[in-house]
């Protein structure tokens, strides 16, 4: 189960390059792991399509290089996920696999086909979760998905356009006004506050289902991954990435990963997400550590970390009552 950041920028990846390789795998020795309402679609596939996406996005492949089938298609696929290019005679730009129509077209193997689904919980099986601090995952999400604005973004992401502005409608107390901003479509330009963010969040999970509601980049981990109920066996963390992700090639078989191209880095340190909880009121801090407390207990991440001078916060939690009951 990996999730935002590390699942889009890198992790994600990788997941993708072993379930093509065992594609291959299957394709060649055990074809009814593929899923046959699937595959009649993958014989429809029009390779020449996905060489013209791949080239679009900056890979280099010339006419004798390009395959004639899906196997063929497949295995040079393979090398522009591992190295970010089909051959080390044709480099290439390093491309975003996730932003290819194509990625989603391959086939999905058969479950099915187990004896019994209770295999996925054997010994024998990896469920694999990379996690991050829950209050560093949060600040990161307001700042890239909710204080940038389409325009400064690479493509468009209209969910959180529309995110951004049910945030900025709710602020706004006056009918009147509220109806005038509307029609001006103002609340567009308008970034909200990390606190106003939080309040979204927290008033979000009021409802039933809240939780298991929320946006995969906010939701906890212990809803959106399932933890108690995958008992994962193999747990990376975000903030010991150099140290657990070889760990994770290593257990897979994969050699030769440039682990150095991490796509899209931000660079950013540990207090340019704590400087967002300074101004946080406690009782929006105590709703967040309850919404996030399994992810706290079962991965031993810790509130501090991230919420400093705070002295007694913690202890005092339980007896902070909310002031507020909408925006």
């Amino acid at each position: 189960c990996p999730v935002p950041k590390v699942a889009t920028k890198t992790l994600l990846n990788v997941i993708l390059y072993i379930h093509v390789r065992d594609l291959i795998n299957n394709l060649n020795n055990n074809w009814t792991n593929i899923d046959n309402t699937k595959a009649k679609i993958e014989r429809a596939i029009n390779i020449s399509k996905f060489i013209e996406e791949l080239r679009a996005h900056g890979v280099i492949i010339p006419e004798q290089e390009k395959p004639k089938s899906l196997l063929e298609f497949l295995h040079m696929y393979l090398n522009i996920l591992q190295f970010g290019q089909i051959n080390k005679n044709f480099p290439s730009r390093l491309i975003n696999p996730w932003r290819l129509s194509f990625t989603f077209s391959f086939p999905y193997f058969r479950l099915q086909n187990l004896s019994s689904l209770s295999q996925i919980f054997s010994s024998s099986f990896t469920r694999t979760i990379f996690v991050r601090h829950p209050f560093e995952r949060l600040a990161s999400a307001y700042k890239e998905r909710i204080a940038t604005l389409s325009k400064d973004r690479i493509e468009p992401e209209f969910e959180y356009d529309e995110i951004r502005m049910e945030i900025c409608y709710k602020r706004i107390t006056s009918t009147k006004l509220r109806q005038l901003m509307l029609l001006k479509d103002s609340c567009r330009s308008i970034i909200p506050s990390f606190e106003d963010f939080v309040r979204y969040i927290i008033l979000a999970t009021y409802v039933p289902n809240g939780i298991a509601r929320l946006n995969f980049h906010w939701q906890p981990y212990s809803t959106l991954c399932q933890v108690c109920k995958f008992q994962y066996n193999f747990v990376g963390k975000y903030e010991l990435f150099d140290e657990d992700f070889p760990q994770f090639l290593k257990h897979f078989n994969i050699t030769n990963w440039n682990i150095e191209k991490r796509n899209g880095p931000s660079g950013l340190m540990k207090w340019d997400y704590q400087k967002y909880y300074i101004t946080l009121p406690n009782d929006l801090i105590c709703q967040l550590i309850h919404l996030y407390n399994d992810d706290f207990r079962l991965f031993k991440y810790k509130v501090h970390d991230y919420i400093v001078n705070r002295t007694g916060l913690l202890q005092n939690c339980h007896l902070i009552k909310t002031s507020w009951k909408e925006m």
